[in-house]
């Protein structure tokens, strides 16, 4: 983890020492990113801290996430007030919670939660680990070094935080540890049949059409093994589903057989276009990401394209997916 001793000494001091801090997650924020600040903020407030949590709006989450401990310490962001002590949660760079810079650039300390392998290291003190699968899994890792106490609702977020964080145990970040994590918070009686039936078995009846409408619309390109679909704001309003239900809809399309890469393409409310992608293993779609202004992981990534038309957006990653065929010799 790129945090020396005396990082890890000098943040238990400082949140032994505090009363008060702003915890940020990233903007669209995933399980992990809600689950691992949500898992922290409850150990903090159970210290007797005033704890503040916020993300970019919009600050609307999936229903599936309504059943998490903490989401009465959300706080809406013309709201939040700045503190000495903030921290960050899943976010590789300032960036991503933009518009909170000036409340991180004012406190006296700021600590960086993060899995990502190309964070900036742009806190004042840093828990990065790419290894890790999850955020969730640093923050439980941490939890007793840095003076917290953990509890079956901050396990419950944690939790949640991890198995959303690696396809329910299946992406290939799933280690021995993360395995063991999940084991002992199940031991303090967390329910996993509880947190899968909320996640993954809470859909609409809108979002189940919207699913086969997404499926319908399904290109796959053989050359280089991208299987696309689209997601148009006028068809989230034909079928009455919000935009931030949709994070996940990129999963329908992983279970086409020999594909390498997934993309989902969605038109956002400024015009621009909204790239989510996974891989297999043997794509490293993060270096990709990167190149295209976003970033992530080696097997899921995301950007936001400067070309406002699908067909554009398309050509542009068709281009990345061929030019790293060629760096790896494929």
């Amino acid at each position: 983890m790129k945090a020396s001793n005396e990082e890890r000494a000098r943040a238990a001091r400082v949140i032994d020492e505090q009363r008060s801090a702003v915890l940020l997650a990233h903007e669209h924020p995933d399980g992990d990113a809600v689950g691992s600040m949500l898992g922290f903020a409850l150990m903090l407030e159970k210290k007797g801290y005033r704890v503040q949590c916020s993300w970019p709006e919009p600050t609307r989450l999936p229903a599936k996430y309504d059943f998490l401990p903490g989401m009465m310490l959300v706080t809406e962001p013309a709201d939040l007030l700045g503190e000495n002590l903030v921290m960050t949660f899943d976010c590789a760079n300032l960036e991503r919670v933009e518009p909170f810079k000036k409340i991180c650039s004012s406190a006296d300390e700021l600590i960086n939660f993060d899995h990502h392998p190309d964070n900036t290291l742009y806190g004042t003190i840093n828990f990065v680990e790419p290894k890790a699968a999850a955020t969730s899994e640093i923050v439980y890792l941490l939890a007793g070094e840095l003076g917290l106490e953990l509890s079956f609702d901050t396990a419950v977020c944690l939790y949640t935080g991890i198995v959303t964080d690696t396809g329910r145990f299946q992406f290939s970040n799933t280690s021995a540890t993360t395995m063991r994590i999940a084991s002992e918070m199940i031991e303090m009686g967390v329910n996993p049949n509880r947190v899968y039936e909320n996640i993954y078995q809470s859909d609409s009846m809108p979002y189940l059409r919207l699913i086969g409408r997404t499926i319908e619309n399904a290109v796959y390109q053989d050359d280089i093994g991208l299987v696309y679909s689209t997601v148009t704001l006028s068809g989230l309003a034909q079928f009455g589903v919000r935009m931030e239900e949709a994070e996940d809809l990129i999963d329908c399309l992983r279970g086409l057989k020999q594909h390498r890469v997934a993309a989902l393409l969605k038109e956002l409310p400024d015009g621009r276009i909204r790239v989510s992608l996974r891989s297999r293993i043997d794509i490293d779609i993060g270096k990709i990401a990167r190149k295209l202004g976003g970033g992530g992981h080696r097997v899921a990534a995301g950007y936001t394209s400067g070309a406002d038309r699908f067909e554009e957006v398309v050509a542009e990653l068709r281009g990345e997916i061929f030019a790293d065929g060629r760096d790896s010799g494929r």
